[in-house]
Parts: C-alpha cells; structure tokens; sequence
C-alpha cells in the first residue's frame, strides 16, 4: 500500500512516480509521469491552473490490486471526481466499507479536518479518471476572473453541502460530463493551444458536475457538443492559432465549420471556456509570449506576428496577462536560470552516408560539451529528429548553423520553450537509428528496427513530439543493452 502525504499536488505526483517506477516529468505548472512496466501501462497528469485549483488524470491500467491513502492536513480541498472509464473504490479513514465510484457517475467529495482518504483501483481494468481539488480559502486571494466566479459557485455549493466536514455526494451517472472529461484526461499536447485546451476541460467538467449536483437529475443538456461539432471547433482552433497573424471574424469561422455563429460560440464557451474573442486574444498573447521566450525579434515584430498594429496596444495586453510588460518580460527570460529547448524535424539528404552521421556525432559532442548543450539525434527511416537543451541565445546560434547544414532539408522546428532542468541530462549527444543506439560514452548498443517503430509509432503530429518521443528516448537510453 502507498501512502501518500497531503503536499503540493505536484509532489505527491512524484511520489506514486517513485512507487511505480515511473518517469516523471515536471513543467511549471504541470507534471506527469508514464509507466509500461510489472505495474501495468499508463501515466497520470497534474495540472494546477492557479491556487486552490488543481487537476489530476489517470489513465491507466494496472496489472495488480492498487491501494493508496492520502492523508489530509488542515481543512482539505474539495474533490470533484468523474470517471469516464471503469470504476474504483473510496472511502474516508475510519469508515468500514468502501462506496463504489461508478462509470460515468458525478462525485463529490469534501475530507474536512485532518481526515484522509482510502482508494483501491482494481487490476485489468481501463481507468480514465479525473479530479478537480478546490481549495477556497486558497483562491481567495488570487486575482483572477475565473477564481471569482468559481468562488460565487462554491459559496452556491456550500449552502447544500457542508464543504468543512466530511460529505459526499455520489450522484446520478452523467455522460454529458464525460466530453469535458476526456478531453481532460486525452489531451497531450504541451503547445498554448493545448494550455487552452486544459484549462477550458477543468472549468467546464466542473461546471457540469456543479450542474449535475444542482439539478440533480439525468437529462443531457442541449447545450452539450456533438462529437462531431467538437471536431470541428478543435479544427477551428487550430485555424486561429495558423492565422493569429490577421482578424478572424466569427462570420469566417462559421462558414468553415459549418456552424451557425450563435452555436459555434456557445461551442467555444463551452469547449475552451471563454467566447471567440477571449480565446483569440489569449492565443495571440500566449503566442507572444513564446515569440519572446524563444526568437530575436524585436517587441515591434512580435506585436505584428500576432495580429497587433499597435505597440501601445499590444504592451497594455501582454501587461494585463502577465503582469509585467513584454520588454521586462524578455528581461527577466534572459537572465534566469531556466533550461531552453529546441527540437525540429528534418529529411535527410539521400546522398548520406554512415561516415556523414559519424562527422554529425563528433561535431555535435565537441561543441555541445563546450558550451553545455545536451540532447538527442535520431535517424528513422530518412528523417532526423532532434533535440537540444542549454542556454537561450547558445541553442539558437547553433540552430541556425544546423538548418543551413546540406546534409538535411526541409528543416521544421517542432517545439521552442523553457523548462526548469534537463531531460537529456548525461547527454551531449546521444544518437539513435534503425541499428544501433550510440549513447555518450560511445559504446554501441544493438537496436532493431521493429523496436525504433514501435518508439515512433503515433507521432505524425508534430505537437506530439515534443510531449511524447524525447520521454521513449530517455526510457529507452537508460534501459541496459541487451
């Protein structure tokens, strides 16, 4: 049994990593780890979207009996919990039966004072799980819109349902709630559109299981997206973020999506959980952000990148949304101390030879010792993946000597961030194909070709990469040669 201490959401995230000899991985605001291992296959995911609000996913299948406590200090968070698949069991310290929490089925749950919980995930089941933990007393202080209005909503809450003492409200079983669910719990994607994409699923799950205590009753909403309209309004946000450059008019959505302008935006409201505009201007301002994270150009250049003429304009945005002004904000970029990494894509010349990869690996580690750059190379099937860690201005001036290497073409770069360590840690460049895994200290190791295609399979999608590859790669790196 794993017992699990009432910490920061993130740690206690690191904790089962540590339990199920796990890959973590933390971002900012954000940490997940991945396991296919004795204890099954899977990952769970942490989210905090701001104090006193927080979201964990499981998505897993475990090959034995799972039980964990999670002890409670002081007044506990309130916890919002759906399962969109399988089903587990819970019960407070001090009970003597566990409750089932069913498929589909809205729960909530309130620990009160120095209470714990007990959970028990049953063996050879699909386990799509996830919990919202509100912890009002937290929030109260955050100056955020939407902390306010959660905050209105709990205070609504609270006049049925005693959120300081231990209760629970296990209702009816809901689909509706399991679209917002899912699209929690499924979505992978680390770029601003994938932010979006979380944080509009937290808000809207627990709006819908709000709903769903409030009315207490069965009925779909009308108000509830079709599978295949949310298709179609995940499409248009990839429109808007391709075209953040110029105006986009909701006219011009609808008649690409084919839906009518007073539906698409309850669609937005209810996917992203904002309207059109708010979700246009926070992409524009998400995209600026990395602009001044990852490129040169000027502030002046990146107002326009985003569809902004004026510079006045611009920095009063970017000011609202970040609290500071973008020149402050690169200021500050610049000189921490946080990891930027690149990765790209690229097809290799067809005139490459074995010697031409052994001249790549012996330039790339001389110079990324010297300036301590890591990473990773991969050649699969006619195409180089990389990617490089180290500092900002370092990394790009060898970027741009990379993309103007001949012995590759049609160089696209996949993903550009910083992030608080390194994956790549003991690597300055360790190198990957369909035959042998060459790691830094230069012994080779045997690879086959099925096992590379099986690390490969699925990533199609270039936001995928950068959120899924590097994490097989460093899996398989530290896995003994056979």
């Amino acid at each position: 049994m794993l017992h699990v201490e009432r910490k920061d959401e993130l740690e206690q995230l690191r904790q089962m990593s540590n339990f199920f000899n796990a890959k973590f991985d933390k971002r900012y605001n954000s940490a997940r780890l991945d396991f296919d291992n004795e204890h099954g296959k899977g990952y769970i995911a942490t989210y905090k979207m701001f104090p006193g609000l927080v979201a964990k996913t499981y998505n897993v299948k475990l090959t034995r009996e799972f039980k964990f406590t999670k002890k409670e200090k002081g007044i506990a968070p309130t916890y919002f919990i759906y399962c969109v698949k399988g089903h587990y069991m819970h019960k407070f310290y001090g009970e003597q039966s566990y409750k089932k929490i069913y498929t589909n089925q809205n729960v909530i749950l309130s620990g009160g004072l120095d209470k714990g919980h007990e959970i028990v995930f049953p063996p050879e089941i699909d386990l799509q799980i996830s919990l919202i933990f509100l912890s009002p007393e937290k929030f109260r202080k955050v100056h955020h819109k939407k902390a306010k209005r959660i905050e209105v909503a709990m205070q609504d809450l609270a006049k049925v349902f005693t959120l300081d003492k231990k209760e629970k409200y296990f209702g009816e079983i809901d689909p509706g709630t399991a679209e917002f669910s899912r699209l929690l719990i499924e979505n992978k994607r680390l770029d601003t559109l994938g932010v979006i994409i979380t944080e509009g699923a937290i808000l809207n799950t627990l709006g819908s299981q709000l709903t769903n205590h409030e009315k207490r009753k069965t009925e779909k909403s009308s108000a509830l997206l079709s599978n295949d309209n949310l298709d179609k309004i995940l499409q248009l946000g990839e429109y808007i973020k391709e075209h953040i450059y110029r105006k986009i008019k909701i006219e011009e959505l609808a008649e690409k999506s084919g839906i009518y302008p007073k539906k698409l935006q309850k669609g937005f409201n209810a996917l992203f959980g904002e309207s059109i505009a708010n979700l246009i201007q926070r992409l524009r301002m998400e995209k600026a952000k990395e602009l001044l994270q990852s490129t040169e150009l000027s502030i002046s250049e990146i107002s326009y990148s985003v569809g902004i003429s004026s510079l006045s304009y611009f920095s009063r945005l970017f000011q609202e949304h970040y609290g500071v002004l973008p020149s402050n904000y690169r200021a500050n970029v610049d000189t921490s101390s946080l990891i930027f990494e690149l990765s790209y894509r690229s097809k290799a010349n067809s005139q490459l030879q074995n010697s031409d990869i052994e001249a790549i690996l012996d330039t790339s580690r001389n110079h990324n010792a010297q300036h301590q750059i890591t990473g990773a190379l991969i050649h699969f099937k006619g195409e180089f993946f990389q990617l490089l860690e180290g500092n900002k201005e370092v990394v790009l001036q060898l970027f741009k000597k990379i993309r103007a290497d001949k012995r590759h073409y049609d160089v696209k770069l996949v993903y550009t961030g910083l992030k608080p360590s390194r994956i790549f840690n003991d690597w300055s460049m360790a190198y990957l194909d369909n035959k042998y895994i060459i790691p830094p200290n230069g012994a080779v190791g045997s690879l086959s070709t099925s096992h590379l295609d099986r690390i490969m399979d699925g990533l199609e999608d270039q936001e995928i990469l950068s959120d899924i590859l590097w994490r097989r790669i460093l899996t398989l790196l530290n896995t003994p040669a056979a």
